[in-house]
């Protein structure tokens, strides 16, 4: 296999990118070189790390070496080729047969702009020469990465259809800036999720929770190759195996089946894989049955005009399947006629600022969110589903909710719809440990549980997109109060509790949303320390993994930063990194030099003291301002 481009950059990259343990002082106090960047989640996978990076409040899925730290970016020399299963390059995406010659280029480009933007690098940073030693391979590599910094690849689109806006992404996109994406309007995404029966996205799992986390609807889609030794069946079982499936969650749109113009026809024969009309109605029918044996529900289908025309005769048997219609260069797409129109139309390959893939939903935010929750959901220009109860309606208005119970003498207690906005559904159950739920209009979302009662949490905020990146009331618990402000220098904090364990999220504009673990040593050393008028804000969660079975959690107060590190020989206490003391112990090696911490720094006469677990004490003289380790 060819190997992987990578976008050659600094250590700042492995610092701000590959592990949160690898922060420092420099790095914690130089906020112009590297941004603050805390990983929500990872997946490894053979030497590469895909990953969601929260870097100075925004939201980011990256690929990275998992030796060195370098971001990963796709090789647009491989566009329209079939990959072997794990490659992450190559493969096709939606509209593939009418994406512009420089559309794959574009990608990585946007790529390395993201990558860079994430370590904090600019291209006057990283220079203009090779790097000493460089090998011609190097080189190469560099010149992708210098796509960046190129002549723009063509202009982004500057027309947009009016609707809702909406992406999709693929293995392409190795770093993406989902934050930027939600800034400009985008409010759902389709992520690529597996291709025939043994590719998948490599990247799909991390871009689909960057896409949540930032509060989007997501969903996957799945590009068909139709073949006679590759069922409907097979590929929607493969499809739902590696994440297509649907819940009805009111986060998941339903997957979507891409049949369009054969990418490889050198290997599958013409634009319709060499099957007649009948026999490709045949073989989507055979997906849409399974998926829906599988999921409770039917998939949309994208496509273009032509295809539709071509391969299946201009089928009207799928018409209760949402259509996401191919379309660009036009203002109005042709919608195959046994649709009245369209629901999605990706009308772009060059749209937001990245340049990427733009689509729209056409109808109304009530209608979006009843595709993304109801299994009987009504295409826009289409028949609602077979088995549709009688009397149900396929769309449900909000005046159709009602706010009861536990959460409704909470909401409207708290101000009511002036603050929450009304209900956009009925309180759903099935939560962890019998929890429920209702949302409302004003991107607000009550929780109740037997232990905490009913309290909003809100989306709009750091404090809520944290708690949807850390899987909600499955990772941090329920919450047990609101979101209150007023701590020092502007600061908020919202408590959450799971079980036994507290944990309590602040915000500061300098730190960006953070958990303490409450009940923790580390949670404990820092309340007795005065909370956040102590130690400050934390600017990592807590970490473990370190020698001895140990642990850590960075904490900011102006420009102090303490370590609060733990053991369970030592405890938890601080560690001040960037005094004399802090340095010398880092310098040592860290907790694998001198140890972990057993004590805070403490005046000794005109010195200052701190001791450690292997028996060192490190002195700094406040008269000599020398400091020295005693055994």
């Amino acid at each position: 296999m060819k190997a992987s481009p990578r976008l050659t950059l600094p250590a700042a990259l492995t610092a701000a990118v590959l592990a949160i343990t690898t922060l420092t002082p420099v790095a914690a106090l130089d906020e112009a070189a590297t941004p603050r960047s805390t990983t929500l989640s990872e997946e490894r996978q053979g030497s590469l790390v895909s990953k969601v990076v929260e870097s100075d409040g925004e939201i980011v899925s990256t690929l990275v070496d998992a030796a060195t730290g370098e971001a990963v970016l796709p090789d647009p020399a491989r566009a329209g080729t079939q990959p072997a299963a794990g490659d992450p390059h190559g493969g096709a995406v939606m509209g593939q047969w009418a994406k512009s010659e420089n559309h794959f280029e574009q990608l990585a480009a946007t790529s390395a702009r993201t990558a860079e933007e994430l370590s904090g690098v600019t291209d006057d940073d990283a220079g203009t020469g090779a790097a000493p030693g460089a090998t011609d391979a190097d080189t190469a590599e560099e010149a992708v990465a210098g796509v960046a910094s190129a002549d723009p690849l063509g202009a982004a689109a500057s027309w947009a259809p009016s609707g809702i806006k909406g992406t999709d992404v693929s293995n392409w996109q190795p770093s993406l800036n989902w934050s930027s994406l939600w800034n400009q309007g985008s409010r759902f995404a389709y992520v690529k999720t597996s291709e025939g029966d043994s590719i998948r996205n490599n990247l799909f799992q991390q871009q689909y929770a960057g896409a949540g986390a930032v509060g989007m609807y997501r969903g996957g889609y799945h590009f068909a190759i139709p073949t006679r030794d590759s069922s409907g069946a097979k590929q929607a079982d493969y499809f739902v195996n590696n994440g297509g499936g649907w819940s009805a969650d009111g986060k998941t749109l339903p997957g979507l089946l891409d049949v369009e113009n054969n990418p490889y026809p050198s290997l599958y024969g013409n634009q319709c894989y060499g099957f007649s009309q009948a026999e490709m109605v045949g073989w989507i029918r055979d997906f849409s049955n399974r998926y829906k044996a599988r999921t409770g529900r039917l998939p949309a289908i994208y496509t273009n005009y032509y295809w539709w025309q071509d391969c299946t005769g201009n089928s009207a048997a799928f018409n209760d399947h949402p259509m996401h219609i191919a379309s660009y260069g036009t203002t109005a797409p042709r919608v195959p006629s046994a649709w009245s129109t369209y629901d999605f139309w990706q009308y772009t390959d060059a749209g937001f600022n990245e340049r990427i893939d733009a689509n729209v939903y056409r109808g109304s935010a009530t209608q979006l969110r009843d595709l993304v929750r109801n299994r009987y959901h009504k295409p826009i220009g289409g028949r609602a589903p077979a088995g549709t109860p009688t009397g149900t309606p396929t769309q449900v208005a909000p005046a159709g909710y009602v706010v009861k119970g536990g959460i409704g003498n909470q909401y409207r207690a708290l101000g009511g719809s002036s603050v929450f906005g009304t209900p956009t559904m009925n309180e759903r159950g099935g939560l962890v440990n019998g929890g429920v739920h209702q949302r409302f209009s004003k991107n607000h979302t009550f929780y109740w549980s037997s232990p905490t009662g009913a309290w909003p949490v809100n989306f709009n905020g750091a404090i809520g997109r944290k708690f949807a990146a850390n899987r909600y009331e499955n990772g941090f618990g329920y919450p047990t109060g609101r979101e209150a402000s007023g701590l020092t220098g502007g600061g908020a904090y919202q408590i959450f509790r799971s079980g036994g364990t507290v944990n309590k999220v602040l915000w500061s504009s300098a730190t960006g949303a953070q958990p303490v673990r409450e009940t923790s040593g580390i949670g404990g050393a820092w309340k007795r320390a005065g909370y956040e008028r102590g130690y400050g804000y934390p600017s990592t969660p807590e970490v473990g993994g370190l020698v001895n079975g140990g642990s850590y959690q960075l904490f900011r107060k102006g420009n102090d930063v303490h370590k609060v590190l733990w053991s369970s020989a030592s405890g938890a206490h601080a560690v001040k990194e960037n005094s004399a003391i802090g340095r010398e112990w880092k310098a040592a090696g860290s907790e694998r030099g001198y140890g972990y911490p057993t004590t805070g720094e403490y005046r000794y006469g005109t010195e200052v003291r701190q001791k450690f677990s292997k028996n060192f004490t490190v002195h700094y003289s406040t008269t000599t301002k020398r400091t020295w380790a005693t055994r």
